[in-house]
């Protein structure tokens, strides 16, 4: 039995699987930038702008693809989808959006702040940006234990990957 066609025809680029290779790729390179700026020296603002980059690309294309964090017979929860508050019981995925989520919360503050009229708005979302660095952590933290998770390995700790990270980036910042 023979066949014609090709399967090269049935790949598709602009599928979801590849997207999210993408979003998962962007989110490495995330992780990876600190050292590679630490050992080539990088200038800080710009190594600031590259990572600031990454994030929007990451955080954009992760709301696209995954949305917001759900509550089980509950389309919007405003103590968690505008204040970022956790609600009494999540599934392990929408734990994990929701730590991303509080991010763009955080980072949607800072526009708001050179817009006259939402100036009110950028203190409601007050808690998330005094929140992030604490979310951010969270994050990083349960992505490595998904991605342990996935790959099977079981011998590393996501502790000891964020700690890697942490130590990278701050000695980016506190270097001459």
């Amino acid at each position: 039995m023979t066949s014609t066609t090709s399967s090269f025809s049935h790949f598709n680029l602009l599928s979801k699987a590849n997207w999210l290779r993408f979003n998962r790729l962007l989110a490495w390179a995330m992780l990876v930038t600190p050292v590679l700026q630490f050992f080539v020296r990088a200038n800080l603002a710009y190594a600031l702008l590259v990572d600031f980059g990454l994030l929007l690309a990451h955080g954009i294309l992760s709301l696209i693809l995954f949305g917001l964090p759900k509550v089980k017979r509950q389309k919007f929860a405003f103590s968690m989808h505008v204040m970022g508050f956790r609600w009494y019981f999540l599934s392990p995925r929408n734990e994990f959006l929701l730590t991303g989520y509080r991010i763009v919360q955080a980072l949607s503050v800072f526009p708001l702040l050179f817009i006259p009229g939402a100036r009110w708005l950028a203190l409601l979302l007050f808690y998330p940006l005094l929140r992030m660095p604490v979310s951010f952590i969270q994050h990083l933290y349960r992505a490595m234990n998904f991605a342990f998770q996935r790959w099977g390995i079981k011998y590393l700790d996501a502790g000891l990957v964020v700690c890697i990270y942490l130590f990278f980036f701050f000695a980016n910042l506190l270097r001459p």
